[in-house]
């Protein structure tokens, strides 16, 4: 199933409708087929009720779905861009250290944005906290507390350094702790949901009109589940977020950065 998550979106998108669509019709078929038989006027007006409050729940569940997705999706990407902040203040605070181990955290700041350039999220969900990344946060965190103290600059820039660098263990979590090709459980609700909907509009005579009708509502709704899942996996698939801010930091700043010394 993962599969349609990680072909371009819009074919993706189209697999699903057409898939959804064709059960669809099938389970409004199949109900139609049991029920023509002792289908009343009674039940016409309790089925088209209820076919339009499960239409209309549904609706309700998805917007509120997408909408906490689409929050946790920012915080994600929100992290990124706040360590790649705190990477440039620790790179400008140790380069007014002057020291040799300011330099060679420099060496080893640089090492950690091109990896974590370089892992595309393989690592981060594969093994975190045993990856490379992580064995490297660690060497700058122990050389941050090796920082010399010769005078009061030098004390005031290691504290602010130790820090931020602890700021930036935090925010590097944020992404082992991110949801990895996970479905929402809300997914599978939505799906019973439309099952049971299908079921209710059999209730109606399922014409050429009124199944293209079923068919865009269908549509609309696999759209919107669509990126409910890809919100839902930041660090996974076709839409995954893309360290952006690293890269521009390496290419616009650190490449600069070592390419004049």
């Amino acid at each position: 199933m993962w599969a349609v998550f990680n072909i371009p979106v819009w074919q993706g998108i189209l697999l699903l409708v057409v898939l959804v669509n064709l059960l669809g019709t099938l389970v409004v078929w199949l109900s139609r087929k049991l029920i023509v038989v002792r289908l009343t006027k009674q039940h016409e007006r309790i089925g088209r009720l209820l076919f339009r409050v499960s239409a209309g729940l549904i609706a309700l569940l998805i917007s509120l779905s997408y909408a906490n997705e689409r929050v946790e999706f920012n915080r994600v990407r929100d992290s990124l861009e706040h360590e790649a902040s705190l990477i440039t203040n620790v790179f400008i605070k140790l380069e007014l250290h002057h020291s040799a181990t300011a330099d060679s955290m420099h060496v080893l700041l640089k090492k950690y944005v091109e990896l974590t350039i370089d892992d595309h999220w393989e690592q981060a969900n594969a093994n975190p906290y045993y990856s490379s990344i992580a064995q490297t946060m660690g060497a700058l965190a122990a050389l941050a507390l090796d920082l010399p103290e010769n005078d009061k600059r030098q004390a005031v820039l290691k504290a602010q350094v130790i820090e931020e660098v602890n700021q930036m263990v935090n925010l590097m979590q944020v992404r082992f702790y991110a949801k990895h090709a996970l479905f929402p459980f809300l997914v599978y609700v939505l799906g019973i949901g439309m099952l049971f909907m299908w079921m209710f509009f059999a209730v109606y005579n399922p014409d050429v009109i009124s199944l293209f009708f079923l068919g865009l509502y269908n549509s609309f709704l696999v759209l919107l589940i669509y990126f409910i899942i890809v919100l839902s996996n930041p660090l996974v698939g076709v839409l995954r977020i893309e360290p952006d801010a690293f890269k521009v930091l390496k290419n616009k700043g650190i490449d600069v950065y070592f390419d004049q010394k």
